[in-house]
């Protein structure tokens, strides 16, 4: 059972911009070529730069290496990274930690997600190294670990994690972090509930907290327990609360569109792919979609800007069939464009299995695939900076 994307991006991104000042530690994209970020980083190789001069470019000529389609050579420009700066994590923990939090994230996309755990682990463990343990990019971390184990189907250590975050980060001032975890655990616990109405109960109270937090800067938590509640009041085809509900947000709080709700997109339900059996490793097929979103956080239209050569029509289909539902926040552009464009990246992502034999045990690669979305959108941040950045 996969989570829908419901919210996520649209909390995580300001809550990290609010409560510290360093970079995000995801993929950004920057504009700069993929010839420039080669140059920039054999040239600090070359004359022996500082680790984190180092990290800086090695992940941005990762990224572009990422978004050209070369995820192999992408991997390689991380994996050599890590093997180089690793030892300074106790001087760079956030620098280090980065580096690694993007190396597993293309190990995930390379189809092995019980690794790319393993390399979150070890992200975790490179801001202990350095940070205090209540820190809140530690948190944060951690919270990012528990959603693959949730993605793993072990919801239940997930659901620890997220309750343990939330618990710990109310008890070190940090409300922002507590109700970011608070979400994804009632998010969770939504997701379980569809599949066992004994989790009912302990969601409906996980929501009615999330939708109780106070304080101006914890506005965008309470509309994320709006969009939940809606969402449950409305059936799979309904959208008409969850639009009522994101018709009340207030478009002031962005100067862009920021994706709040994406129709749950599940690959293959009418049978295998047409890709042939694997042998040799299948890198993801991607598409990269310019979206138009208007004022309202509605979608007027969309284009298909790159796609893989053979990439499986039914699984684009399957997709583009719900960019029209897809719903953002109400926002006011600086520009006053009556439309703003959002280009996002749709990877089809095939996991690694190891299926045991009469004499040994073989490591194939499933046909099937899971999908994987990013914002590509430049400079994507979508709120407006916290008046109190220190909560």
């Amino acid at each position: 059972m996969r989570l829908p994307t419901l919210m996520f991006a649209f909390v995580l991104a300001p809550a990290v911009h609010a409560q510290d000042a360093s970079k995000d530690p995801e993929i950004v994209v920057t504009g700069t070529s993929l010839e420039q970020t080669r140059e920039q980083l054999e040239a600090c190789i070359a004359r022996g730069c500082d680790p984190k001069q180092d990290i800086d470019a090695s992940l941005a000529h990762a990224e572009s290496q990422y978004i050209a389609g070369d995820f192999d050579g992408a991997r390689a420009t991380l994996r050599n990274s890590v093997h180089r700066n690793k030892r300074h994590r106790q001087d760079l923990p956030v620098d280090v930690s980065d580096l690694q939090r993007a190396y597993g994230r293309l190990i995930e996309m390379n189809g092995q997600p019980a690794v790319s755990r393993i390399v979150q682990i070890d992200a975790l463990d490179s801001l202990k190294a350095g940070l205090d343990k209540q820190d809140r990019r530690v948190f944060l971390q951690r919270t990012s670990l528990a959603e693959s184990f949730s993605q793993a189907g072990r919801h239940r250590a997930a659901y620890d994690i997220y309750e343990d975050v939330e618990r710990q980060a109310e008890r070190a001032g940090l409300p922002q972090v507590a109700a970011y975890a608070l979400l994804r655990r009632a998010a969770l616990l939504n997701a379980l509930a569809s599949f066992n109405p004994e989790y009912r109960q302990r969601y409906r109270a996980a929501l009615t907290k999330l939708e109780s937090v106070e304080g101006p800067d914890m506005a965008k938590f309470r509309v994320a327990a709006v969009i939940l509640r809606a969402r449950d009041t409305g059936g799979e085809r309904d959208e008409s609360a969850l639009d009522a509900a994101i018709a009340n947000i207030d478009p002031q709080q962005f100067d862009r569109p920021f994706l709040l709700y994406a129709p749950p997109v599940i690959l293959n339900k009418h049978g295998k792919s047409r890709m042939g059996g694997s042998g040799a490793k299948i890198e993801p097929d991607w598409m990269d979609v310019r979206i138009a979103v208007t004022r309202q956080g509605k979608v007027e239209g969309y284009e298909i800007l790159r796609r893989t050569d053979g990439i499986d029509e039914r699984w684009v289909k399957q997709v583009t069939d719900t960019i029209p539902r897809r719903r953002y926040a109400p926002f006011v552009p600086a520009s006053g464009e009556a439309v703003s464009y959002r280009v996002e990246r749709f990877s089809f992502v095939r996991d690694w299995s190891t299926m045991p034999t009469a004499s040994s045990r073989v490591r194939t690669q499933n046909t099937n695939a899971r999908l994987v979305w990013l914002d590509l959108t430049p400079d994507n941040v979508a709120a407006r900076p916290s008046a109190n950045p220190g909560t």
